[in-house]
């Protein structure tokens, strides 16, 4: 609601809100109206048209805005947050938020290891079980041969019975080798879906770390453009945003301001939207600049009307207005503007600037040097408990306690965790001394078959005249039998070895895994007391509520309940309305008064906002600020404390060229 009010409190505007914005023919420049053309317009068709109101405010026309990053938790702390007034150039690093995906990723990465391992595992499992089930085939084919053999005998030289079992075990040793055959094809297949599901639990995991990846890339904000830094407030403890604040993902934490160049952004209600043109002149009137008039032009006219939620409950067209070309005053983002029909130019009005008048206004003790105190970040867990938090007002040296954290889900999941960790490491001991044996008994196979093989060939390298032609087939199937079975132990040793790694390893990411979450709430429980870095003095800050956080408080992760201030680089920033700002110059001498202390001492103007904003949430007053260094740093102040800076506004000078005094 800042433009429905930032008029009703300032003076020399109080009584121009309600001007006629008067529809007059379309000026293809912004230059200065002449009695010829103020005399174009008609009083009869100024008469019919129906008034307007435009106000609007100074815009940088090149700027970036610094968005809050977007995150899994809300609030978030603000990291490598650049100084307000830097330069930065194009790609350099403006501000990162805290996240804890980066841990995450590791585990993720971990656990895909772990997946890969277990996959190759049970890949590794069910080839056995085909090589097992191909073992079993081959024997089936080779039953089968051999029933053919004896199958093959004539009925007229052996018995009736034996005929009738000979031709019993030919359809017995048929249908087993139909079932070992589908055994194996199963066996295939299953093979073939496991690895299938393997590779599509592994993509999966692979988005989810590119996505953690990506997220992480998206937790630092880089300066598209060159220009200088300036920090935003905070919408919800009206304070300015700095390094260790938090804020919300999707907010505006600052803007980057390029080459400069200001124009001026207004809002017209869709009814209104006939009597403007673009190209129309229109007049500029500035808050911050009493006294200057300039002319001006609409460049460009939204197409739609949209709904501006800061002006009113209607719809509205954007109007663009392009300020002139050449202008030595100077604009400062943020500046209220009233537009006004350029039909005229007001005469000047020596009373519109302030002359030997002394100003009073609020501020408050602020430090250079100011450390942020907050929770720290434990993955998966988003509430904690100030259990301990020092005086406020307290002075602290490097290393002493400021605050101490209570999160009951850490020590649980941290005992959790250890238990687990040594049941897997139990786990992965028995399975060291079972691999071993296995290993000893999958060596004793493929000796095994190899013995049999070679028996096998020796029976079979015997005369075939000495033997019986079915006992002679008998043995060659036998021979040919027991190669192949030789040769499926080998890749049977070899498929169980992978196994066995792959499981071991499996077991080993495990416990890696556990042990970078025991890592993790060790190093987190750890931070949960907060020590001082450096020396200063404690600050708390507000809850939500507007309450100072104290000791019981629930704290959000993301939050920051209090500050540690270096009481040695003190000094005051105040807050100067928009209609008043123009008398402030840097250099100029000011009175602190410390109502505090009793005590009054001087100081000079040492710095002004660089962009005008809105005092807070419940004063849309527009204000700017100012900081003012101490001529001699007084002794005992405390930062925080209310001051009165007073300032005078003698001699205060407009020079402007390209526009008009009043």
């Amino acid at each position: 609601m800042k433009h429905l009010h930032k008029y009703t409190t300032l003076s020399t505007m109080s009584l121009s809100i309600l001007v006629a914005f008067m529809t007059t023919p379309a000026l293809t420049s912004a230059t200065a109206i002449t009695p010829a053309n103020t005399a174009s317009a008609s009083p009869s068709s100024v008469a019919k048209n129906r008034p307007v109101l435009l106000t609007g405010e100074v815009i940088a026309k090149d700027s970036q805005t610094i968005f809050v990053p977007p995150s899994n938790a809300a609030p978030v702390v603000l990291r490598n947050f650049i100084a307000e007034g830097s330069k930065v150039k194009k790609g350099d690093l403006v501000l990162r938020i805290e996240t804890p995906d980066s841990s995450n990723i590791e585990q993720l990465e971990i656990g895909m290891q772990q997946t890969r391992a277990k996959a190759e595992a049970e890949v590794a499992k069910l080839e056995v079980t085909a090589l097992e089930a191909e073992k079993n085939l081959i024997t089936a084919k080779s039953a089968l041969a051999k029933a053919l053999v004896d199958a093959a005998l004539p009925k007229s030289q052996i018995s009736g019975l034996d005929f009738d079992k000979h031709q019993g075990e030919k359809e017995r040793s048929e249908r087993d080798l139909q079932v070992k055959q589908l055994a194996f094809d199963n066996a295939q297949k299953s093979i073939v879906r496991k690895k299938s599901d393997a590779d599509l639990e592994l993509k999966k995991q692979e988005i989810n770390i590119n996505y953690l990846k990506t997220q992480l890339t998206r937790s630092e904000v880089r300066a598209a453009q060159d220009g200088y830094v300036v920090h935003g407030y905070s919408k919800w403890r009206n304070e300015r945003l700095e390094e260790g604040s938090s804020a919300f993902p999707g907010n505006s934490a600052g803007q980057i301001i390029g080459s400069g160049q200001m124009e001026v952004r207004a809002w017209a209600l869709e009814a209104d939207r006939i009597y403007l043109k673009q190209g129309q002149a229109v007049k500029l009137k500035f808050d911050a600049l009493p006294g200057i008039e300039a002319l001006a032009s609409i460049a460009l006219i939204s197409n739609a009307p949209e709904e501006h939620n800061t002006w009113g409950y209607g719809r509205y067209f954007r109007v663009d207005i392009k300020l002139p070309e050449q202008q030595d005053f100077n604009l400062v983002p943020g500046m209220s503007v009233l537009i006004e029909p350029a039909a005229h130019i007001n005469k000047v009005n020596s009373n519109a600037l302030p002359n030997n008048k002394e100003m009073t206004i609020e501020g408050e003790i602020k430090s250079r040097s100011i450390t942020s105190v907050g929770p720290p970040s434990i993955p998966y867990i988003w509430q904690y408990t100030l259990a301990k938090i020092a005086p406020e007002g307290s002075v602290v040296k490097a290393g002493d306690m400021i605050a101490m954290f209570q999160a009951a889900e850490v020590p649980t999941k941290l005992a959790n965790q250890k238990s687990q960790l040594n049941e897997k490491l139990r786990a992965l001991e028995k399975f060291k001394l079972e691999q071993i044996e296995g290993e000893k008994a999958a060596d004793l196979a493929v000796a095994e078959a190899q013995s049999n093989a070679e028996k096998a060939s020796r029976k079979a390298t015997m005369p075939k005249e000495l033997i019986r032609r079915v006992d002679y087939d008998k043995l060659v199937i036998e021979k040919s039998l027991n190669s192949e079975l030789a040769a499926l132990s080998l890749k049977l040793h070899t498929s169980q070895a992978r196994a066995r790694k792959a499981e071991k390893t499996g077991l080993e990411t495990e416990i890696a895994m556990l042990q970078g979450k025991i890592d993790a709430l060790t190093k987190g429980q750890k931070a949960l007391t907060v020590l001082a870095t450096k020396p200063g003095m404690i600050i708390y800050k507000s809850n939500f509520e507007g309450e100072k956080f104290t000791t019981g408080s629930q704290v959000w992760i993301g939050l920051s309940i209090a500050s540690v201030a270096d009481p040695d680089k003190l000094f005051v920033l105040a807050k100067v309305p928009e209609a008043q700002s123009n008398s402030i110059k840097i250099g100029q001498s000011a009175r602190i008064n410390i109502p505090a202390a009793n005590l009054t001492v001087a100081a000079r103007v040492s710095g002004l906002g660089n962009v005008f904003h809105s005092k807070s949430t419940s004063q849309p007053v527009i204000v700017r600020d100012i900081e003012l260094e101490f001529d001699q740093m007084p002794k005992g102040l405390k930062p925080g404390a209310a001051v009165q800076a007073i300032l005078s506004t003698s001699g205060a000078e407009t020079i402007v060229a390209g526009a008009v005094k009043k």
